[in-house]
């Protein structure tokens, strides 16, 4: 049922109550949450991460990670207090069936001026 606001809660209701449950446990003993992970890993994201991977001989692979914009951009929106942007309209943005209509009427516009040529002839 959806809320004054027009928003619907069933899901986020959900969300909220799975983010409170154990994802993993430190070296100490302490239980970390889903919403500690995603905490965790956003930050990583927005300081950039290196990534140590074992094949099965026990070599490492050392991968580097670049910093993420968006992310850096989240973390300081939000530690701001700023409200996040609502999405765009789908309706602005053309599907791929009306960018192709758009060119065949544009090509078929070009050969019809092509040879037809200035326009229909005149009547004396």
């Amino acid at each position: 049922m959806a809320t004054p606001g027009g928003r619907h809660d069933g899901i986020t209701q959900h969300l909220r109550r799975l983010a409170k449950q154990a994802h993993d446990m430190t070296v100490d003993g302490e239980v970390v949450t889903r919403e500690e992970a995603l905490a965790i890993l956003l930050y990583q994201k927005a300081l950039g991460m290196e990534v140590v991977t074992k094949d099965l001989e026990g070599r490492e692979t050392r991968t580097q990670f670049k910093p993420e914009a968006w992310a850096i951009q989240l973390i300081y929106e939000r530690m701001e207090g700023k409200t996040a942007n609502a999405a765009e309209p789908e309706t602005t943005k053309l599907t791929a069936a009306e960018r192709i209509r758009g060119l065949a009427k544009e090509r078929i516009n070009a050969l019809t001026k092509s040879t037809v040529g200035k326009g229909p002839p005149k009547v004396k």
